[in-house]
C-alpha cells in the first residue's frame, strides 16, 4: 500500500479523536477526506492483488459512511459489489454495511432525522428466552414497555408536563428506533437507537439531547437498584414523574418465571455502562412508590383479569375468577401507558373505599401485574 493510504488512516484516527470529543462535523469532513485519499490508493492497486483491493474497498465504504456522505457511500458500495472481484469476507461485510446506509438513509430523507451515535443494548435472559429466540408476546412485551420508559424519561429531559393520557408528542416519538441484534447464548438483544434532527437549528440547543436522556435513564435504575428513596427524590424531584417512572420500571422488569433477568447496556467514553433489573425488583419499587395514607378500614384490593377500560372517564373492569364482571372507578392520574400493556392481564388493583350510591365502592389509584408464576 502506498503514502495515500498511511495519510487516509492517520486522518481517520484524527477524526475518531474528535467524534470522542463531540467535534461531529470536524470529524466528518476528515473522514470524507480519508475516503478520497484512500479511493485514489485503491486505483493504483493491480487487478490481481485482490486482497488489498478487498481491504481498501471495504476502507473507503467504511469512510465514506463515516463521513456522513450516504448517497456516495451507497454508490461505491454497489459499484464494489457488482466488480465480483472481493474476497469473501470483504463481500459480506459490504452487503452489512449498504443494510446500514440504507437505513440511515431513509431515516434522514423520510423524517429528516440521523442516528445520534447514542444507543443502548437491552438483553433478555433466562426463563423462556432461548438463543436469540423468544415468545413473541413476552419481547413484544418488554420492547414496548422499554419504549414507554425511553419517551417518559425523554419527556422528563424536555421539561414537558407529565402527561396522563394519549400519545407522547411528535419529536419524542421520532427519537427511538428500535433495532433486533446479535443474540448471546440464552439472550435475545434488542438496539435501542436514539435520534436527532439532521439540520441542527442554530443558536437554539436540542430540547431533548439523547445523550442526556440515556444518562438520565441509566442513573435513574442504577440509583433504584442500589440507592436509597432518598437518592431516588433527589434524581427525579417530581413526584408525579417519580411515580411514573418508578410504575413504566416495574411493567419492564422481571416477574415470574418467563425471564429471569434484562440487561441493560451502554457505551460512554470507550466504556461500558451496564444495569441488570431482576425479579428482585418489583418489590422494591412497590415500597418507593407513594402511597396515600389511609387507615386499614379505607383501603381495599382487589384482583382479575383486566378485561376493559376508559381512562378518560375514569373507569376499568375486571373479570373476576367466578367470571363475573366489575366496572370500578379509578383516579385521574392512571397513566395510559402503564395499564394499558395490562389488558387481558392478571392485575391487582388498590386504593381508597369511597362511599357513593349507598355503599362502599373501591376508588382505584394503584394498579400492577399479579405474579405469573
Amino acid at each position: 500500500m502506498n503514502d495515500q493510504h498511511t495519510t487516509a488512516q492517520e486522518l481517520s484516527a484524527q477524526a475518531a479523536a474528535l467524534i470522542a470529543t463531540g467535534r461531529v462535523q470536524e470529524a466528518q469532513r476528515l473522514f470524507s477526506e480519508a475516503a478520497e485519499l484512500e479511493a485514489a490508493a485503491l486505483r493504483a492497486v493491480p487487478l490481481e492483488r485482490i486482497r488489498t483491493r478487498s481491504v481498501l474497498s471495504l476502507s473507503v465504504a467504511s469512510l465514506l459512511y463515516k463521513g456522513n456522505k450516504l448517497d456516495e457511500a451507497e454508490r461505491a458500495i454497489f459499484r464494489f459489489l457488482a466488480a465480483g472481484d472481493l474476497d469473501i469476507w470483504a463481500d459480506a461485510q459490504l452487503r452489512e454495511l449498504l443494510h446500514i446506509v440504507t437505513d440511515e438513509h431513509l431515516l434522514l430523507t423520510s423524517m429528516g432525522r440521523r442516528y445520534s451515535g447514542e444507543s443502548m443494548t437491552v438483553s433478555l435472559r433466562g426463563g423462556e428466552i432461548g438463543a436469540g429466540t423468544g415468545p413473541l408476546d413476552l419481547i413484544l412485551e418488554k420492547a414496548t414497555g422499554m419504549r414507554s420508559l425511553l419517551y417518559r424519561m425523554a419527556e422528563l429531559v424536555g421539561k414537558f408536563p407529565l402527561r396522563h393520557h394519549g400519545p407522547p408528542p411528535r419529536e419524542l416519538l421520532d427519537l427511538v428506533q428500535a433495532r433486533v441484534t446479535e443474540p448471546t447464548a440464552g439472550s435475545y438483544n434488542l438496539e435501542i437507537k436514539l435520534t436527532e434532527p439532521a439540520q441542527q437549528k442554530l443558536f437554539e440547543p436540542t430540547r431533548i439531547p439523547p445523550a442526556e436522556v440515556s444518562e438520565r435513564l441509566f442513573s435513574f435504575l442504577d440509583c433504584l437498584i442500589s440507592g436509597t428513596l432518598n437518592d431516588l427524590v433527589s434524581l427525579v424531584p417530581q413526584p408525579d414523574y417519580l411515580k411514573a417512572l418508578l410504575q413504566l420500571t416495574r411493567n419492564v422488569a422481571p416477574g415470574g418465571k418467563r425471564i429471569r433477568e434484562i440487561g441493560l447496556y451502554r457505551k460512554k467514553h470507550d466504556q461500558l455502562q451496564s444495569v441488570y433489573l431482576t425479579a428482585a425488583l418489583p418489590s422494591k419499587i412497590r415500597e418507593a412508590i407513594p402511597k396515600e395514607k389511609l387507615s386499614t378500614e379505607e383501603q381495599a384490593t382487589e384482583s382479575g383479569v383486566l378485561r376493559a377500560l376508559h381512562l378518560d372517564k375514569n373507569w376499568l373492569m375486571l373479570t373476576k375468577e367466578d367470571g363475573t364482571h366489575v366496572r370500578f372507578y379509578t383516579v385521574h392520574e392512571l397513566l395510559d401507558d402503564v395499564v394499558g400493556p395490562m389488558v387481558n392481564r392478571r392485575v391487582v388493583v388498590s386504593g381508597r373505599l369511597m362511599q357513593r350510591g349507598g355503599k362502599k365502592q373501591l376508588l382505584i389509584s394503584e394498579i400492577e401485574l399479579a405474579d405469573e408464576g
